[in-house]
């Protein structure tokens, strides 16, 4: 009788140890399983500025990411990814959803980009797509001390080329449609950024009044609608605040 509570002591106190040992592991592969963690830390804003495509819908890795529409000339704000996995697209809010723009990009973990949907939509209503996007990474290098950052999206369809000035001194020249310049550093403080044609510099096309730039933030100035027009698409321009900043490039 004592030798079987002996063996039954030792086999209760083997699988304790088994146990013990193996907790690590389990704890190790259920955290695995949770997180995926890289997509959760990575944040999208989108940018509708196609004047003539319709509300759209993102989905990653061919599942839709969330209930928001985006359309022309809303800005999303960042929000969190639920993936990292190719492809990005936006499908058209119909009942049965058309994939109009593709992108291919791995996304990078910790990071944060705005996607401008800024071209036209061409082709027919069962083949149809956006022409143009810009897809820009967010993160960047820390400024120097009592700086802000700054760079110049000029995203506005069938516009020549532009300028932008702060307080009436030229930041940026001659930037082409689809193109978004590097960062500079500005000295903190309120700014009248003005917006003119680059072959009519004295000519304003659109003022962002009274815009404060943060100790160590950077933003992002875009143009929106077409130069010229009065209507519905008219010229403008808004600013996104890049608030993730790092002290390494990624």
């Amino acid at each position: 009788m004592t030798t079987k509570n002996k063996s039954g002591l030792l086999v209760s106190l083997f699988m304790v140890t088994v146990a013990i040992l193996l907790l690590p592991f389990i704890s190790s592969c259920g955290k695995g399983a949770n997180a995926n963690a890289s997509g959760l830390n990575t944040q999208l804003q989108i940018v509708n500025l196609s004047p003539d495509v319709q509300p759209l819908y993102l989905y990653l890795n061919f599942i839709r990411e969330n209930a928001s529409t985006y359309a022309y000339p809303s800005n999303s704000g960042y929000f969190f990814l639920s993936t990292l996995q190719p492809p990005m697209q936006l499908r058209t809010v119909t009942a049965s959803p058309q994939n109009i723009l593709t992108i291919d990009s791995t996304l990078k973990p910790n990071a944060k980009y705005t996607l401008f949907i800024t071209g036209y939509r061409f082709g027919t209503d069962t083949s149809a797509s956006i022409n143009h996007s810009i897809l820009s990474l967010d993160t960047v290098k820390l400024p120097s001390n009592g700086h802000g950052k700054i760079r110049f999206a000029h995203t506005s369809p069938s516009s020549p080329n532009l300028d932008l000035s702060a307080n009436g001194t030229l930041a940026f020249g001659n930037q082409a449609f689809n193109k978004i310049s590097k960062y500079i550093e500005l000295p903190v403080g309120n700014y009248n950024f003005t917006i003119s044609m680059h072959k009519t510099p004295a000519v304003v096309e659109y003022t962002l009044p009274n815009i404060t730039i943060q100790d160590g933030r950077a933003y992002t100035i875009y143009t929106q609608g077409i130069v010229g027009r009065t209507d519905t698409v008219a010229f403008g321009a808004g600013v996104l605040t890049n608030n993730l900043l790092l002290k390494a490039t990624q």
